[in-house]
């Protein structure tokens, strides 16, 4: 058994069969996860069961994502990818290579042409998501925005506002931000990912990007889909242009009206993006350095925050705190009086 995995609502572990397992002849490692306890999920699930999921896609021919084992009525288990993160490869915003590009866009691709109709059968968890909001992009964005304020804000009791107040942030950007909303082109709605970032993408032993993770899967525009890739994948700035043109062009080929807009519409779910990620970011900073205080962790958090408000900077006009000041402030929430070691 290896694990636990990287990851930040489940603890994961990769378990190797024995010869004299019953599903040898199917897998040789599988991965086993539960739930994290205390983790506030910042996105909203669209359906109840990501395995139900998987085996719909891949019955569907979307390609390289897991296999589900079905062990009993209730108990299932995923085939485990053996291989390395992209982050892992390609760390920060480090050039991601041509060959993996071209799988990306080859996911984005499947997307585009897969029917939505064949997940009529799941069970979903949010009702809004219903096919009658068919083509609303306005709408979408809307909805995905109010969820952010009702999960950020009102689900918390005010719990961080002392802290987006010390980092700067105002704690209403989102509502001004909804009400400033430019309407949005309609676009055909399709499944999304809705979680594409270098550790959702494994690297196998034959070189090929496997996607996993699929619990943040929605149906929506297909265009979100690229805007949060885009915004958590930190691509440089040439191959961020290179792989907005890549889904222009392919999902064009497929799926023409899903192109329509983009250019006026990119930036606002970009900047939706980046608004959200602020107060994601700190919240899930300050709950990491509560946890674990001192140390890497800490360390990882504070860069984190700093990361997400500079990305915000212009949009919401702020002044970047320093890492040192970060530390403070995030120190004085936990009621330490130094979250990094040094």
């Amino acid at each position: 058994m290896e694990g636990p995995l990287e990851g930040h609502h489940h603890e994961a572990y990769a378990v190797r069969l024995g010869a004299d397992s019953p599903f040898r002849s199917r897998f040789e490692w599988l991965k086993l996860r539960e739930p994290r306890d205390g983790i506030f999920w910042y996105d909203s699930r669209c359906f109840r069961s990501e395995e139900a999921l998987l085996e719909i896609l891949r019955k569907h021919q979307v390609p390289r994502v897991p296999e589900v084992l079905r062990v009993d009525e209730k108990v299932s288990v995923h085939s485990f990818i053996v291989g390395e993160t992209l982050g892992a490869r390609s760390p920060g915003s480090g050039q991601v290579a041509t060959r993996h590009l071209d799988q990306i866009e080859e996911l984005f691709r499947s997307l585009a042409v897969f029917d939505v109709r064949a997940l009529n059968g799941l069970k979903r968890v949010c009702d809004h998501e219903a096919m009658s909001w068919r083509d609303d992009s306005y709408g979408f964005l809307v909805r995905l925005i109010e969820d952010s304020v009702d999960k950020i804000h009102a689900s918390q009791g005010g719990k961080y506002d002392r802290l987006f107040h010390d980092l700067g942030v105002p704690d209403d950007a989102l509502d001004h931000f909804k009400r400033d909303l430019v309407p949005l082109t309609p676009r055909p709605y399709r499944l999304l990912h809705g979680d594409l970032h270098r550790e959702n993408f494994i690297i196998d032993e034959a070189d090929d990007l496997w996607t996993i993770d699929w619990e943040l899967a929605r149906i929506g525009d297909p265009l979100y889909d690229l805007a949060t890739h885009l915004h958590l994948m930190h691509y440089d700035a040439e191959q961020e242009y290179e792989m907005t043109k890549r889904w222009q062009n392919t999902v064009e080929s497929v799926l023409p009206d899903a192109v329509k807009g983009v250019e006026a519409d990119l930036p606002q779910y970009l900047a939706y993006k980046r608004i959200q990620s602020v107060y994601t970011d700190i919240i899930r900073g300050a709950e990491a350095v509560r946890r674990s205080p001192g140390g890497t962790a800490a360390a990882r958090a504070v860069e984190s925050v700093r990361r997400a408000l500079t990305a915000a900077s212009k949009q919401l006009d702020l002044r970047v705190l320093s890492l040192d000041e970060i530390d403070c402030v995030l120190g004085r929430y936990i009621g330490q009086s130094s979250v990094t070691e040094g």
